[in-house]
């Protein structure tokens, strides 16, 4: 299958481009569907093509020599998933894998430049890209030095949102998966839990978390 207009807007790089980009664009464009589970890439191995998450969730992690792993970012509604390697020396720096079925838009490295000549327009979306992935980087060091770990599963929770707007809430996160996505350990996620239970922020209710104060649990994130 080939990509469509409508979907390709959506691909971070290529939004406000005008038809006639998009047309020239989307001939270039390759297309995957993957269920839930699969990795598409690997930490450290080679890459040459930029993949996009036009409808679904993946995460980028690392992974400790232990087998541990952290949870960089999620993935979702247009995203792109490997940056670093394209636009830099053509390593992975992270594993991606999926945490839904989703449908990737892939672009191989030779075919980015030359969009990048013809279209000025891409070149400045990159660099919007890059800075919002950077803020997100800030802000995830930040979080990791001065925040406790019932503060930054508060941030989580409330992040959660976003994906399900995005159309995701087939999405279901393990107390594990929310531990590699926060910097600790299921035991303290556990606990953690608990705690935001006791204080009214939250309910658990038959394995699902439901938000029953967002005002509390977004003065508790800050902490």
């Amino acid at each position: 299958m080939t990509a469509t207009m409508e979907l390709l807007r959506t691909a971070c790089y290529f939004s406000k481009l005008d038809p006639a980009a998009l047309e020239d664009i989307r001939r270039l464009i390759t297309e995957r569907k993957l269920p839930s589970g699969e990795t598409i890439l690997w930490e450290g191995q080679e890459a040459d093509v930029l993949y996009f998450v036009i409808s679904g969730v993946l995460k980028l992690f690392a992974t400790s020599a232990e087998g541990r792993e952290f949870v960089v970012r999620l993935v979702y509604g247009g995203d792109s998933v490997n940056d670093d390697a394209i636009l830099g020396n053509g390593i992975n720096a992270l594993s991606a894998m999926t945490m839904s079925p989703v449908l990737l838009y892939g672009l191989h490295q030779g075919d980015l430049s030359h969009i990048l000549r013809a279209y000025p327009q891409v070149n400045s979306n990159i660099a919007l890209v890059l800075a919002v992935r950077q803020r997100h980087l800030v802000r995830l060091a930040t979080e990791l030095v001065f925040k406790n770990v019932t503060a930054r599963l508060a941030r989580f929770l409330l992040e959660q949102e976003k994906l399900e707007r995005a159309g995701a809430k087939e999405v279901r996160v393990t107390q594990q998966e929310m531990a590699a996505m926060i910097g600790t350990v299921r035991e303290l996620v556990n606990r953690s839990l608990r705690e935001l239970e006791a204080m009214g922020a939250i309910r658990l209710k038959h394995n699902q978390i439901i938000i029953a104060d967002k005002k509390r649990l977004t003065e508790l994130s800050s902490l």
